[in-house]
């Protein structure tokens, strides 16, 4: 082979790897909308306030609550593979979520608590210099909405995703946090009802007390639920001393396995007043690349389809790039 001929090869794999690489990291999807009717007539159609129409006495485990995966992964590099909202934490709770799925690391160079999503680093803006998102950024959003929606409340469930850290050292930041601002939170070890939660952070966490503190909220670790072959029963029961958690998280199903898994956990939901269940729309698929936006757009549209039932509690359902009408087809089952 002449030079010139492994010359030009050489330089179109090359090429090929840097257009592969731009489109890893710039390309993102942001019509996630869907064609359907939802009824905006009820006074709870108002995304901002649905949870006042709500008895005080209901525990937030009997809700049906909607949820975003990965919350804070809007402005992330490897856009095409990281990317899980096409939305801030703002708008979100604006648009009727109230359980948020942050994952967290150190700052190596500020110590501060920062979002990531695995190992690339949540920003402030698609701008990929921008400043990295911080655990206290997202905290003062979610501490003004409450300002401003005291009939509401958020679940939090933070899992620590740092491989350079202790998860000792994390929740030391984390408690310095929440312990500054503890009018916001509920950090109690026990389900509330809605009136012991309203105006308030209900702490989850997905990590062990390594530091002791005793501070923990809801512990809600569960194992990685990453095969690509379905099983026959596609969520697993965790018991705790005070509660029990169903969890459905097969991120690694095609689209149609994924759908009869969430369908499976919507039709055999258990979920009461000592019980959460936790039904992630989420996949990242069985290939070796996955694209969240593409399998969220079949699935949410799919979900949009569902025939829910009314006065009917179906747990958390938890999904990518989620829309105001979504959260509506969730939260609506509710008894208003």
């Amino acid at each position: 082979m002449g030079k010139g001929r492994l010359f030009r090869i050489v330089c179109g794999v090359m090429i090929g790897i840097i257009v592969v690489v731009l489109i890893a990291v710039t390309v993102g999807d942001d019509d996630t909308s869907v064609d359907v009717s939802v009824d905006l007539s009820q006074p709870y159609a108002d995304t901002t306030e649905w949870m006042s129409y709500l008895s005080d006495d209901l525990y937030i485990s009997e809700l049906s609550i909607p949820g975003t995966h990965n919350s804070a992964a809007e402005h992330v590099m490897l856009r095409y593979v990281m990317r899980c909202q096409n939305t801030d934490i703002k708008e979100q709770l604006e648009n009727g979520y109230r359980y948020l799925d942050l994952r967290v690391a150190l700052d190596e160079k500020t110590g501060q608590v920062k979002l990531v999503h695995n190992f690339v680093s949540c920003h402030t803006s698609s701008n990929p210099f921008s400043e990295y998102l911080y655990f206290d950024d997202v905290t003062a959003e979610i501490y003004s909405f409450l300002q401003q929606h005291s009939t509401e409340t958020v679940i939090v469930n933070i899992k620590i995703e740092d491989g350079d850290h202790s998860i000792s050292d994390i929740q030391a930041q984390l408690l310095s946090e929440i312990k500054s601002n503890k009018d916001y939170w509920y950090y109690e070890n026990e389900i509330p009802t809605l009136k012991e939660a309203r105006g308030r952070i209900v702490l989850a966490t997905r990590f062990e007390d390594e530091a002791g503190t005793g501070i923990t909220g809801l512990p809600m670790a569960w194992d990685e639920q990453d095969n690509k072959t379905p099983t026959d029963i596609p969520y697993e029961l965790y018991v705790n001393d005070e509660f029990r958690y169903w969890v459905q998280d097969r991120y690694n199903y095609t689209v149609e396995d994924k759908y009869d898994a969430v369908v499976d956990g919507l039709e055999n939901c258990e979920a009461d007043d000592n019980t959460f269940f936790l039904n992630f729309v989420s996949t990242t698929g069985d290939g070796k690349i996955g694209h969240p936006y593409g399998y969220a757009k079949n699935l949410n549209s799919l979900l949009l389809e569902y025939q829910f039932k009314n006065n009917t509690s179906y747990g958390i359902i938890i999904v990518d790039f989620g829309t105001e009408d979504l959260a509506r087809q969730v939260y609506y089952t509710n008894t208003f």
